[in-house]
């Protein structure tokens, strides 16, 4: 069978046909899918990633706008081809010797690549602007990461050395420079003094890394590093009585017994408790009421800020109305008062002094409250203070109401000057923080309330000083 097929010539011929159009399929199929045969039996393949260098005089001149790497499509034989792409050589190039300042189109071309092939270029040009150098000298500023210091510890004011560096690059980036930093990061959680070193960098205004030369590029960083928490018992005390005359307190307890005053060394030494006044005058049961921790005069915060007070009450027992019940339940009727006959020979006795003592002491007493409008927000704690702008958003006017309560004779006392209204931005950097308000220098005694608990403020870095530094 297999001989007739052979010997009759149409069927060899099929046969070598299916053999040819099998043998071409697997030999396109199994190639390596980046090189191709081109019509004129040559190769072609695509070099990824040709680094590009500028040639330009780097003394004198910035160049920007050069691409960082290049695509080089290569046509040759394929060993020339695949031996071009398997070596490090090659090299794209952008040459400026000659060039004049200003914003051109540059010829990108190619190095390391043998003659016997032909390149293609993507992109075949790039579009470089050329400028003259110049040379300022910054004020570098120094920016801690949040887990560099320690929970209960504070940053004072670093000193870098040297305090300026030099940056160099064309006038126009040289004027976007906004920010020039040594940020700290590797530290972690530091509760002494360190000294370390940092890498310092130029940004915008948009904090964009700006791409320019600087002189030294690391700097020494020295950062005291100061304790600012201590905790100190809480003391709850009554203030007014009851308006509900059966009613007396037993006992003020909390689950809070402590507090942690946020505050210098220096403060938190004379600080031994807290005493928190708890107004009851309108207690008339058993009730848990939650108050604002008062923040010490000197302290920046206290944690926790509230603390919930439970105030337990008794029922007295009115006297006469416990004789009235005692003779009901033995059937005896009370007598009836004697009645006297005033000794008309014997003036009464004046107890119009006593009386008005009386009622004297009741309005002192007597729980009133006092408000101040329109007081001013003091911003305290931030770092570097000269080197930042604040402004309030909320609320816009940077000034709220306070009203403040206790007795008419404490409240008769109270005068604007003997208190402030204290924002305190420690730690913070740049951006839009909402902080709490705290009340300094009231006194224990009185309980206050604000138009609002919280500020909305805005810390904006002002733009770096720079002056031009003589390169000879």
């Amino acid at each position: 069978m297999m001989d007739r097929i052979l010997s009759n010539k149409w069927s060899v011929r099929i046969i070598s046909l299916i053999f040819a159009a099998v043998l071409f399929t697997y030999i396109t199929s199994s190639s390596d899918k980046a090189i191709n045969m081109g019509e004129s039996g040559t190769y072609v393949d695509v070099i990824n990633n040709v680094p590009v260098e500028v040639y330009y005089d780097k003394d004198k001149m910035t160049v920007s706008g050069a691409p960082d790497t290049v695509d080089v499509t290569v046509t040759g034989s394929k060993g020339l081809v695949q031996l071009a792409k398997s070596q490090s050589n090659l090299v794209a190039y952008i040459d400026l010797k000659k060039a004049k300042a200003g914003t051109q189109n540059a010829k990108i071309q190619i190095k390391g690549l043998s003659d016997r092939l032909k390149a293609t270029i993507n992109p075949a040009t790039a579009k470089v602007t050329i400028a003259e150098k110049v040379t300022k000298k910054y004020t570098v500023d120094v920016e801690l990461n949040k887990s560099v210091i320690a929970d209960g510890y504070q940053a004072g004011t670093a000193k870098v050395k040297p305090k300026k560096v030099s940056i160099t690059g064309s006038q126009e980036v040289l004027d976007q420079i906004a920010y020039v930093k040594a940020t700290i990061s590797d530290e972690k959680d530091q509760k002494s003094d360190f000294d370390t070193t940092a890498t310092v960098s130029a940004f915008d205004a948009n904090l964009n890394k700006l791409d320019v030369e600087i002189d030294p590029g690391q700097v020494d960083v020295s950062v005291p590093v100061s304790k600012i928490g201590k905790t100190v018992p809480l003391r709850f005390q009554q203030s007014g009585n009851p308006a509900d005359k059966t009613v007396t307190i037993s006992s003020l307890t909390s689950d809070d017994t402590k507090v942690t005053v946020i505050a210098p060394e220096s403060v938190t030494d004379s600080i031994e408790q807290i005493t928190i006044p708890i107004d009851v005058t309108q207690i008339t049961g058993d009730k848990t009421v939650e108050v604002k921790v008062p923040v010490p005069t000197g302290a920046t915060s206290v944690n926790p800020t509230s603390v919930k007070v439970n105030i337990k009450t008794t029922k007295k027992q009115n006297d006469q109305s416990s004789n009235n019940d005692a003779n009901k339940s033995s059937g005896q009727t009370p007598e009836a008062p004697a009645t006297t006959t005033p000794d008309t020979t014997t003036p009464p006795a004046n107890n119009d002094k006593d009386e008005n003592s009386d009622d004297n002491s009741d309005t002192e007493d007597k729980q009133v409250s006092t408000e101040f409008r329109d007081v001013p927000i003091t911003i305290t704690g931030l770092n570097n203070s000269e080197s930042f702008n604040t402004t309030f958003i909320d609320p816009v006017s940077g000034k709220v109401n306070i009203t403040i309560n206790g007795t008419q004779k404490e409240i008769d006392t109270v005068e604007r000057s003997d208190f402030n209204i204290v924002a305190n931005l420690s730690n913070l950097q740049e951006g839009v923080h909402t902080v709490p308000l705290a009340v300094h220098g009231l006194a224990a005694n009185f309980t206050f309330t604000l138009t609002q608990s919280k500020a909305e403020i805005q810390i904006v870095k002002k733009v770096a000083d720079a002056s031009n530094q003589d390169l000879s």
